[in-house]
């Protein structure tokens, strides 16, 4: 009976020993993420679904940009309403959020401590000792202890990239800033554009039409009415390219934003300042650069990348010290109770990490390099943005000139006209030359606008606050993905 007894106590033992680890694995949580599967029609149906008077359109513009809403559906829209719409809509940049997202996920790896490694290791004795029990079991505890920084050294490389990754976030969303005021910019200056040349060609034909009807009663000859059918026949042919132009823009600024192009059609849709009310119209070298170099996104992203390659240099220098591991166990051994405490280390005898440092002082060294390469495409950017707008500002400058003396000729010609001294055909030519003058002025500046377009990609100056934006995707802004 008493030998029964020991073997029932052996076994319950043994049972604890197996048991407990394997129970307090179970206790463990694990987190759990639902399937989201794809569907390229759902997707594209939710596309279609896009609506530019959706109520979590709204609540972005309120909450996360601070725009005023004065009425909703918006009567009219404008370049920094359509931006804002842009900044919701773009999925460009929901796929620069992802890798936002993403980077700061990082930084919690970064965090994670090693865990401790639990091995069991159970062993039957076939030919025990009589009254000793035929069982050993074996639990051992490995619990590694991280030495010289580490963890803090994998922390800061990994907010290094997440202050990258929103940088970079930033510029994507200066990208879409930009690609939607040029297209509005093309969009406006297309509708002039046809505009006028529908109003010159309607002049060209009717002064054709009365060099026609001179031609008919012998008071001019077919040489003088070829230059008037040529020129007819250009302005129908521009008018024809302009429209067609015209056609292509609206699908192009909505394709801008991210929403169908049904959704501009019928908005009225404000046209962008001219260019003298521009913000950067007079804006200095000096400013310019500076404030570029400084503030740009792309320098911040520099600086950042090498920030974490600072940081990856030293975590490779913290890893020549060897971490510890502290060994704790326990055995059942046929009957006998035996702890253990250890403690151990590699020694690094044969390699001292010399590989991987190396690359990290490499990887530090291309990362200064490429930010002075990224100063330098920054001033490249800047002072080729200064030069087209200095440039094209004198060229409206001397087309405005122009349109002026056109002006002043047409006013000369009807003053003729009422005193008779000139005919109707005379006004009509004055007034074909004034209008061609508005309408070479009218491409200048919006050739002006487009430059001044590029400058404030260049500059990126402050807008909508874009490092909030980053830094608060969609969904924490209450606004669900229509």
């Amino acid at each position: 009976m008493r030998a029964r007894g020991a073997r029932r106590a052996t076994r319950s033992r043994l049972r604890q020993v197996l048991l407990a680890p394997g129970l307090g694995l179970l206790v463990v949580a694990c987190q759990h993420v639902a399937p989201r599967p794809l569907s390229a029609s759902e997707e594209a149906s939710r596309f279609q679904a896009r609506s530019l008077d959706s109520a979590p359109l709204r609540e972005f513009l309120e909450q996360g940009l601070g725009l005023p809403v004065p009425g909703w559906p918006l009567p009219r829209w404008d370049d920094r309403s359509l931006t804002a719409a842009a900044f919701f809509f773009q999925p460009a940049l929901d796929v620069a959020r992802a890798r936002t997202d993403g980077a700061r996920a990082a930084v919690r790896t970064a965090g994670a401590r090693p865990n401790p490694t639990l091995g069991v290791s159970p062993e039957f004795v076939t030919n025990p000792e009589v009254g000793l029990a035929p069982w050993v079991a074996a639990t051992q505890l490995d619990w590694p202890i991280e030495t010289a920084g580490k963890r803090g050294d994998r922390i800061a490389e990994a907010k290094a990239g997440a202050r990258a990754a929103r940088e970079a976030f930033a510029g994507g969303a200066w990208d879409v800033r930009h690609a939607v005021v040029t297209a509005l910019v093309e969009l406006a200056a297309a509708r002039r554009r046809v505009a006028l040349l529908e109003r010159e060609s309607a002049l060209q034909r009717e002064l054709a039409a009365r060099m026609e009807q001179r031609v008919r009663g012998g008071a001019a000859s077919e040489v003088e009415l070829a230059p008037l059918r040529l020129g007819a026949l250009e302005t129908e042919r521009a008018l024809a390219a302009a429209r067609t132009q015209e056609a292509g823009l609206l699908p192009g600024l909505a394709a801008a934003i991210g929403v169908p192009v049904q959704q501009l059609s019928g908005r009225e849709i404000q046209d962008p300042a001219p260019p003298e009310a521009h913000p950067l119209a007079t804006l200095s070298r000096a400013d310019a650069l500076r404030g570029a170099l400084l503030g740009r996104s792309d320098v911040r992203a520099a600086l950042a990348r090498y920030a974490a390659a600072e940081a990856a240099l030293q975590l490779e220098l913290a890893r020549q010290y060897p971490d510890l591991h502290l060994g704790t166990g326990y055995t059942f051994d046929q009957g006998q109770n035996k702890w253990m405490l250890g403690l151990s280390l590699q020694l690094p005898l044969l390699d001292q990490n010399q590989g991987p440092i190396a690359q990290a002082e490499a990887g530090r060294a291309e990362a200064a390099a490429r930010f002075t390469e990224t100063q330098a495409r920054v001033i490249a950017d800047v002072e080729g943005a200064l030069a087209r707008r200095d440039a094209l500002a004198g060229e409206r400058d001397r087309l405005r000139a122009l349109r002026a003396d056109r002006e002043r000729n047409l006013a000369r010609v009807r003053e003729a006209v009422l005193l008779g001294a000139a005919d109707r055909s005379a006004e009509l030519a004055a007034r074909a030359e004034a209008l061609h003058a508005a309408r070479n002025l009218e491409d200048a500046e919006a050739s002006l606008q487009l430059a001044l377009a590029d400058l404030e990609r260049a500059t990126e100056p402050p807008l909508f606050s874009l490092q909030e934006v980053a830094a608060a995707p969609l969904r924490e802004l209450g606004a669900p993905r229509p």
